[in-house]
């Protein structure tokens, strides 16, 4: 029998999870709320939140759609009323008729008062406001964000996951319990759902195991997702991330990079690294961070291969689950130390040193990585 986070205080696992979502939406309206050419075909912002809940747990803590009008009205604040050009709607459904019942008592208490804004609660089956819902996704006139957070893994699958990412200005945010999966993955109730094939898959890291199922399952290569695994009291859970564009990416691994400085990927290390939380210790290799150094080595492999160029590099970097910035420090070392050579691509130019032009606003090639003289 699922337990109903919803009727007692939220756990730190749950509360962090949320603070996930929170940054993001933070993140994500301020890039489509804009006047820039590229966005002027968007007249519409929507956000779905398809398992809201009543809106606040057991202690009057919010939940997902009191946390989304929140960043909305922030927003609104901090950076005037939104254009009459842009609208926010807001969809929140659960099937769940007394947490609806809940949750159309909560939000009038929180809700902007600003026409642009509006806000929609129904109390559907998924699959149902999903099929709804969809052509209003994909109808290319409006930018939007899908948060699933449900509490089993019966209805967002592979399936709806490709179906999303069929759909053009579309970011998702979706729950996993992936312990359960780690748990019960034999059985045939999982197996049909989320078939990982290996099993044995080590508890600390299933949720990687999990995204990497997801992202083997979507056709299309250029629809980017990327984990955050929560640990909660012994349980591990998590995050999985899905854009079709690189700046959406980024934009949440720099949500995960804030939170865990060390990997960008977890509360908890998720590969036993004895140093993760800081700490130093007398043997070196004690210090080593498993998945920096593994990012080292791929990123001396590409370079030696490729060659490539800054827009290719941008690339790479964040399919690794790292940020620019992040990246930067092993690209800058590398220089230091002789091994990388970056020559400008542009004619007159030269490359200055520790510039490497990692962003999503660079449209063309201006560098190029290569080994250097120093390298073994």
């Amino acid at each position: 029998m699922s337990i109903d986070i919803h009727s007692k205080t939220f756990t730190e696992g749950t509360q962090l999870k949320l603070d996930v979502f929170r940054r993001y939406i933070r993140e994500w309206v301020s890039v489509f709320m804009t006047d820039s050419p590229k966005l002027i075909h968007l007249a519409q912002i929507n956000i779905f939140d398809f398992f809201s809940g009543p809106g606040v747990d057991g202690s009057g803590n919010p939940g997902s759609p009191l946390i989304i009008i929140d960043e909305i009205k922030k927003y609104c604040k901090s950076r005037g009323v939104l254009k009459s050009n842009k609208k926010i709607q807001m969809y929140f459904n659960d099937f769940n008729k007394e947490k609806i019942k809940t949750l159309r008592i909560e939000v009038p208490k929180v809700s902007c008062n600003q026409n642009c804004c509006k806000v929609e609660v129904t109390s559907k089956p998924f699959d149902v406001i999903f099929e709804e819902y969809l052509p209003l996704m994909r109808n290319g006139k409006s930018a939007n964000l899908v948060i699933m957070d449900q509490f089993g893994i019966s209805d967002v699958t592979p399936e709806v996951i490709q179906r999303l990412a069929d759909c053009a200005s579309t970011d998702v945010l979706f729950f996993i319990p992936s312990s359960h999966i780690h748990r019960f993955q034999k059985h045939p109730a999982f197996a049909n759902k989320i078939d990982l094939g290996a099993h044995n898959l080590d508890h600390f890291t299933i949720h990687r195991h999990v995204c990497d199922y997801f992202r083997e399952k979507i056709s299309d290569r250029k629809y980017y997702l990327a984990p955050f695994s929560i640990k909660d009291g012994r349980k591990i859970h998590g995050i999985i991330f899905g854009s079709g564009k690189l700046y959406g990416l980024e934009k949440f691994l720099n949500v995960c990079w804030a939170i865990d400085s060390t990997t960008g990927e977890a509360n908890y290390p998720v590969d036993k690294d004895p140093a993760w939380s800081g700490e130093e210790f007398l043997f070196e290799e004690m210090n080593t961070i498993r998945k920096i150094d593994l990012f080292k080595y791929d990123l001396k492999a590409f370079i030696e291969k490729e060659e490539p160029d800054n827009l290719q590099m941008y690339q790479f970097i964040l399919t690794k689950g790292f940020t620019p910035k992040k990246a930067a420090e092993s690209l800058t070392q590398l220089q230091h130390d002789n091994w990388l050579k970056v020559d400008s691509l542009i004619g007159g130019e030269k490359a200055r040193k520790g510039t490497f032009y990692l962003n999503h606003t660079e449209k063309t090639a201006r560098i190029r990585f290569m080994k250097g003289p120093g390298a073994v």
